[in-house]
């Protein structure tokens, strides 16, 4: 199993520039797209990866600490290694979770647009871009975890 600076150093350095060169040269692809891409893409490493069922292990006062709050209970309920690391499934599991705890903390909080329409979001061209993005960080992981296994 390869360390987070591997994994991160890999998706952020090799495979993003990798996959934006051949999405460039390949697809027709607007600058939005891409951008919404790379930014899932690198938020996928580097916070919403596929370790983050170790997300209670990791110190909480610190930036990544912080950033792994709502993932803090889901590092409770799935072990290491386990639905977490199922391609595709574990990226789709990672982000109900996500939507989840915004949209519980939001009936908490009394927000007053706490209806969410996911069916539009599924609509949205720029949600298959960022689904991509962190399917793709996370396959890159899980490659990663394969060849150092």
């Amino acid at each position: 199993m390869a360390l987070y600076k591997t994994h991160a150093k890999f998706n952020i350095f090799f495979a993003l520039p990798l996959i934006l060169f051949g999405a460039n040269k390949y697809l027709d692809i607007t600058f939005n797209n891409l951008a919404f891409f790379s930014f899932s893409f690198t938020y996928a490493t580097l916070f919403m990866n596929p370790d983050l069922d170790m997300a209670s292990q990791i110190k909480l006062f610190s930036l990544k600490g912080l950033l792994t709050i709502p993932f803090r209970l889901y590092s409770m309920i799935f072990k290491h290694r386990g639905l977490s690391h199922m391609p595709i499934i574990g990226s789709i599991t990672r982000i109900l979770w996500l939507f989840g705890f915004f949209y519980v903390l939001g009936i908490l909080i009394d927000l007053p647009s706490t209806k969410i329409d996911f069916y539009k979001i599924l609509q949205k061209e720029a949600f298959i871009y960022i689904f991509s993005g962190i399917v793709l960080a996370d396959g890159c992981h899980l490659l990663l975890d394969i060849k150092r296994a």
